[in-house]
């Protein structure tokens, strides 16, 4: 059976490896295309480029290898049906499983590296993407380019949370961009060993200019075992050096690149704030161990789907890209209404984040088994 498993196998990473180049190749062009202005205008060294596209390679990866992992599969196992292979191996007493094994094993092995470059490589890789966007991409804009651009955004920005400058720890509940208005602060302030030891709560947060006037504000000393000690201070109003608002934005709202580790942690940290953000961060947290396994899901899938069928000549490469722009779209679809109703509160957290995978692995077997 080794030589049947690597025959799959080759047939298999042929294709899938052309796929992620291809994918690779377009959005690297598309993107230098939708950027080519700026990069013009600003002189951005090619060395740069060479950097920025390299470190946005682990992104695409993850975002690209369900699709060409489905493709590949649909497309090996429609070959190998238009040839009768898989009607021979039945034939030979090979059970449908046993022939679809490679598939599966492959499928697991791409999950896990995907889950390992999520963890090990994204993080980092995409902070480094992002600075060399915002230095030598997107410089500074004019005052006035400035203003045009604010007048596009969205005015009220909900849920910011981010670990901040001196170890602490930035929940706020709404930003107010036209008025520059922070409501229901909170800030927790940690020691080297990752202890609270002092929070503070402010109603109200006022950006003018270039700081922050904090209003109506308690602020609470912590001991080791997170009792608070004391009484708190109140202040009607105090100034606090916090980062500005663009800041804020761009690093408090957007969990999707954190490790598992310090997603959990940032989770922990802000265990006693928000309900709304807490869940939001926890439907985040499973996806970032379910979405991994779409490889693995779309495989099976795929392969339920591509044996029922068995089209000949020029329509076989029109009904395999169909079936998988098919499968793709119903199985995104799904994953996207499961994680908003998980964000939303509907769905706990972990069944909004593996509920498409259970629900299109399970189709996957039982097309497979009949």
């Amino acid at each position: 059976m080794r030589i049947l498993d690597k025959y799959i196998i080759k047939n298999f990473l042929i294709p899938f490896f052309y796929c992620l180049f291809l994918f690779i190749f377009l959005y690297i062009i598309i993107d230098l295309f939708g950027h080519l202005d700026e990069i013009l205008k600003n002189k951005v060294p090619l060395l740069m480029l060479q950097e920025y596209y390299f470190s946005m390679i682990p992104f695409i990866l993850i975002n690209t290898t369900p699709v060409a992992a489905l493709i590949s599969t649909i497309y090996v196992i429609s070959a190998m049906n238009k040839y009768d292979e898989i009607t021979a191996m039945r034939a030979a007493g090979i059970n449908i499983f046993r022939v679809l094994a490679p598939f599966i094993c492959i499928g697991l092995a791409i999950s896990i590296v995907i889950f390992a470059i999520s963890e090990k490589l994204l993080p980092a890789s995409i902070k480094n993407a992002q600075a060399i966007k915002e230095i030598y991409i997107e410089k500074e804009a004019s005052s006035s380019e400035k203003e045009n651009v604010s007048r596009d955004k969205k005015a009220l920005v909900n849920n910011i949370a981010l670990y901040g400058k001196n170890d602490r720890l930035i929940f706020i509940k709404s930003y107010d961009r036209a008025k520059g208005l922070a409501s229901h602060i909170t800030i927790l302030k940690q020691d080297k060993g990752g202890n609270v030891i002092k929070k503070i709560n402010a109603q109200e947060g006022k950006w003018t200019l270039s700081s922050w006037t904090f209003y109506n504000v308690l602020l609470y000393e912590l001991d080791k075992d997170g009792m608070v000690k004391g009484n708190p201070l109140f202040f009607q109003a105090r100034a606090f050096d916090m980062e500005d608002p663009d800041e804020l934005i761009s690093k408090g709202t957007n969990y999707e690149f954190m490790s598992f580790n310090d997603l959990s942690n940032y989770i922990d940290n802000f265990s006693n704030t928000s309900p709304d953000i807490i869940n939001r961060l926890r439907v985040d947290l499973h996806q970032k161990v379910s979405f991994p396994f779409t490889n693995l899901v779309v495989i099976l899938i795929g392969a339920g789907f591509a044996i029922k069928i068995r089209p000949r000549g020029k329509a076989a490469a029109i009904t395999r890209m169909g079936m998988s722009i098919l499968i793709g779209f119903i199985y995104y679809a799904l994953m996207a209404a499961c994680l908003a109703l998980g964000k939303g509160g509907i769905l706990p957290p972990f069944i909004s984040a593996h509920c498409a995978n259970v629900v299109f692995g399970f189709v996957g077997i039982v097309l497979i088994r009949n």
